[in-house]
């Protein structure tokens, strides 16, 4: 017999060493299963973000976050809550709609019956990153944190108001009789904050009693409504620098393509990807191209950060984070303070430095699970490596080598893969797959 503290411990053992097995959190899971009458939770699909009933299936839709802001008058910009509020109202319509449209394989009908009895869906964000860089937020501080439970408590307060308005149109998902939604006994209880609210981000009132009221005069359309998927691909098509609600990945990295490799006589080319966002304010500071070109190689060749680069102004320092900038708790905590408002599950990696101990990683379960997450996942640095890539920054050549085995190389460009969940996505041509 296994007991529960030594499988704990063969789990942190294996995590710490390449990252895998994530981490389910079933109780916490089902604690908030929509439909437990129905059925019992038991795992999510490969990226970790949707907790599924038998033969359902994932249908899922990201709001870019970077198109929610609008410049104000001292060239800041600010939330734009009312494009936000109409863009979750049309997203939701749309994935509504979606479940009737798919086109379901008839040989096996369960498939159907299971998408139409509970009409899941699952509203999710990208370029949240991208949204605190505009405004000048720091991702994991405590305004960060604030921040990114504001947005997430709107889009799921505005979601929920447009499946009760669509369930007094068409009528409630079929399964609603004995779910937390039944309007004839609802035990749905709408979620409170991880963080006090304090700070005005200017957003418009909302009301969770008045949507209580109508929920038990209508019910709801879909039994499931927010997720938070990795999106590595469409953040990447739609050129945002953040995927999903993950921090960025670094300023300034080098890319590896085969296009126009071979008039060179080589194999692959070497092209420089450097953050829009980081260099219009650099631009704006009114930082000469000499200097910025100047930080963008400094950055490449200190794993994408600018944090200890004086050249750098320390206004643009404190907002600039990326993810190895961040500590394992802020990373946590993002993650935590979101998952109060989305009703399914989060797809986000918890990042350590490659001198994080097996202890910290089981640190970071713990407290995970005690925040009230659904998953986790954890990667430390370096901890997939083997063989030797050579990074190059800018004209020059860096002084360091980082090795990666062939699995962690993208089959289309040779960039090296990021790890999310179980899946891996190239940053630099949105390549990716997912274990099986």
């Amino acid at each position: 017999m296994v007991t529960a503290r030594e499988l704990f411990g063969e789990i942190v053992k294996y995590a710490h060493k390449n990252g895998e097995p994530g981490v389910l959190f079933l109780d916490e899971a089902n604690r908030t299963n929509p439909v437990p009458h129905l059925y019992k939770l038991e795992a999510t699909n490969p990226c970790g973000e949707q907790f599924l009933g038998p033969y359902e299936n994932c249908c899922l839709g990201s709001i870019n976050l970077r198109e929610h802001v609008k410049k104000i008058k001292n060239d800041g910009y600010v939330v734009d809550w009312k494009k936000l509020a109409e863009t979750v109202q049309l997203a939701t319509h749309f994935l509504d709609n979606v479940v009737d449209a798919n086109k379901y394989v008839s040989a096996v009908p369960e498939l159907e019956e299971a998408a139409h009895k509970v009409r899941r869906i699952g509203l999710s964000v990208m370029g949240l990153s991208d949204m605190m860089y505009l405004t000048g937020v720091r991702y994991g501080s405590n305004r960060g944190l604030e921040l990114a439970s504001q947005i997430m408590e709107f889009i799921r307060y505005h979601s929920m108001a447009s499946s009760i308005e669509l369930a007094r149109v068409r009528g409630p998902f079929p399964g609603i009789t004995g779910s937390v939604y039944d309007p004839q006994k609802v035990t749905w209880i709408n979620p409170k904050p991880l963080v006090a609210h304090r700070t005005d981000f200017h957003r418009p009132s909302i009301d969770w009693k008045k949507l209580l009221s109508e929920l038990k005069k209508y019910g709801i359309r879909n039994g499931a409504q927010t997720t938070i998927a990795p999106t590595g691909s469409i953040a990447t098509i739609t050129g945002l620098e953040g995927y999903g609600c993950e921090p960025v990945f670094a300023l300034s990295y080098t890319r590896n393509t085969r296009e126009g490799a071979e008039t060179e006589g080589k194999e692959w080319r070497e092209m420089y990807y450097e953050s829009e966002l980081f260099s219009k304010r650099l631009v704006a500071h009114g930082l000469s191209k000499t200097v910025r070109n100047r930080i963008y190689e400094w950055v490449r060749e200190n794993g994408g950060s600018c944090q200890k680069l004086k050249e750098v102004p320390k206004e643009i320092r404190e907002v600039f984070v990326v993810s190895s900038d961040l500590t394992v708790e802020e990373h946590v905590r993002m993650q935590a303070v979101m998952q109060k408002w989305v009703d399914n599950s989060i797809s986000k990696t918890i990042n350590f430095p490659s001198t994080a101990t097996a202890d910290e990683v089981a640190k970071a379960y713990q407290l995970g699970w005690e925040l009230g997450l659904k998953g986790i996942t954890v990667y430390v640095e370096g901890s997939r490596e083997q063989v030797v890539l050579q990074k190059k920054a800018g004209p020059y050549e860096t002084r360091e080598q980082k090795q990666v085995t062939s699995e962690e190389l993208c089959p289309e460009c040779g960039t090296p893969m990021r790890k999310e969940e179980g899946c891996s996505t190239c940053p630099a041509c949105a390549y990716s797959k997912c274990d099986k």
